[in-house]
Order: C-alpha cells, then sequence, then structure tokens
C-alpha cells in the first residue's frame, strides 16, 4: 500500500472523513452572482431572508435585533442531478469563494470548465476545496441562470426558521447548500446514490463492475483505493449506466450461491 492511500485509510479510521464532492458548470459569471442577506441564529435556529435589505425597518428580525449574514448564490448545472441548481455560499477565509475568485483572475471566466467542490469535514472545523478541470465547451443549451426574482422565490421557500432544524449545527454559517430549482415541504426520505452503494462494495466488486462498464484490467491495475475508483467512474460514466452494471453484477452473484 502507498503512502497516500495509507493516509487515506488513517483519515477514514479517525472518524472526520465526511467529504462531499460536487461537481458542477456555473452558468453565470462570478461577478453577475446574487447577494442576499439572511438573518442567522443558530442557537435559536432562525435562517432566512430579510424582509426589508434595503432599510431593515419593515422586517420582525432586523427589529428583533437578530444578527445579519450576507451570502452569495450562482446557478450552476449540477451533474449528480442533471438539473440547474442554486449553489449558495458566505463569504469567509473557510468558503469555496476565495478561490473561486482567484480562479475568475487567472481564467477570466469560471464558465470555461467544470469545477469540483469538494467539503471537508462537518461543523466549525469544515473546509473547501476548488479544482478546475479541464477547459471543455459546455454544450447544453438548455441550462440557463435563474434571474433574481427567481433566486428570491427559491430561496424564500427553501430557507425558514423551521428548516433549519434539518441541518447540521454550523455557527461559521460556512456549509455547502445547493438549493433545488423547487423546494420540498417535506424532507423526503434519503435514497442511496450509486455513490452510496459502491462505497458499500469492496474494491474487487468494483473492480468488476468497472469491467462491465468497458474498462480494462490495465486501466483497473492503478487503482487500489475504494475512492478513486469510484470517483474514475463517475467523471467518465453516466450514472444509469453505472447502476445497470452494479445491478447486473449482483444479480449475477446472487445466481451463482
Amino acid at each position: 500500500m502507498g503512502l497516500i492511500n495509507h493516509m487515506k485509510n488513517q483519515i477514514a479510521k479517525s472518524g472526520s472523513n465526511k467529504n462531499t464532492i460536487k461537481r458542477v458548470r456555473f452558468l453565470q459569471e462570478l461577478d453577475n452572482g446574487f447577494e442576499f442577506q439572511f438573518h442567522n441564529d443558530w442557537d435559536t435556529k432562525i435562517f432566512e431572508l430579510c424582509k426589508d435589505p434595503e432599510d431593515h425597518e419593515n422586517c420582525k428580525l432586523c427589529n428583533d435585533g437578530i444578527s445579519i449574514q450576507e451570502n452569495f448564490v450562482w446557478s450552476v448545472w449540477d451533474y449528480d442531478s442533471n438539473s440547474v441548481k442554486l449553489i449558495q455560499f458566505k463569504a469567509s477565509g473557510v468558503s469555496p469563494i476565495p478561490a473561486l475568485i482567484e480562479m475568475y483572475e487567472e481564467y477570466g471566466t469560471i464558465m470555461d470548465r467544470d469545477y469540483k467542490i469538494k467539503k471537508i469535514g462537518k461543523g466549525q472545523g469544515s473546509s473547501f476545496s476548488v479544482t478546475p478541470l479541464d477547459k471543455e465547451r459546455f454544450s447544453n443549451k438548455k441550462a440557463k441562470a435563474l434571474n433574481k426574482m427567481q433566486v428570491k422565490e427559491i430561496l424564500e421557500k427553501a430557507w425558514t426558521s423551521n428548516s433549519v432544524e434539518n441541518v447540521e449545527d454550523d455557527e461559521d454559517g460556512d456549509e455547502e447548500e445547493v438549493i433545488e430549482k423547487k423546494a420540498k415541504k417535506k424532507k423526503a426520505k434519503k435514497v442511496k446514490t450509486i455513490q452510496d452503494k459502491l462505497m458499500d462494495c469492496d474494491i474487487s466488486d468494483i473492480k468488476e463492475i468497472a469491467k462491465l462498464l468497458g474498462m480494462s484490467k490495465k486501466e483497473l491495475k492503478q487503482f487500489d483505493d475504494e475512492e478513486e475508483l469510484i470517483e474514475e467512474l463517475t467523471d467518465n460514466f453516466e450514472d444509469d449506466d453505472i447502476s445497470d452494471c452494479y445491478e447486473e453484477y449482483f444479480e449475477d452473484e446472487d445466481e451463482e450461491e
């Protein structure tokens, strides 16, 4: 086992390896995003839009003295759901925004390539890494950025004080939020994604599934870590195709037993 894989195993055993990776394509430039003011008080489970961000007079939470936090929102194409979603962050040293600004200044745009935004850890100890992928034309003409009124309507539905009860305790508010275009009134029961299913598999099983997808033994020799191989599969194959091969592989195993 190489040193990198050994370190990954040690991190996983430590219990702090709660990582979330999102691959997105920004549908608007960084300086064309939207700024919204939220009232934020995690002790009393309050996190919702200010009703009067201009004058702060006709807003009950302003009158109650609940602190205000500025959040920034962009429309992105989310590859996990194959849909337009909103990505929302506070501008702080541990959010992805400093890295995105740096890349915007380096490339002159953030719309010419996909980005992987990875959240590492949880709560106040969490941080983000941002990885720019190779420059590539985005050909999905149906994917359009939402206007500010549309974004505001979604945020009002998605963020109410009641919804905060379902959010991890994170006093700094540096939690990544990818919000669906239509906020659901009830929290749906979480369904396992194909990535979740693969994470439950041994490396040998994942390699057999990869073979069904068309990867060669030579290609698979370089992978001895489950996470790296799963990332390779999800980057290069459609989720539906991976699911079909997953089902086929375990159906065959059941029949042999």
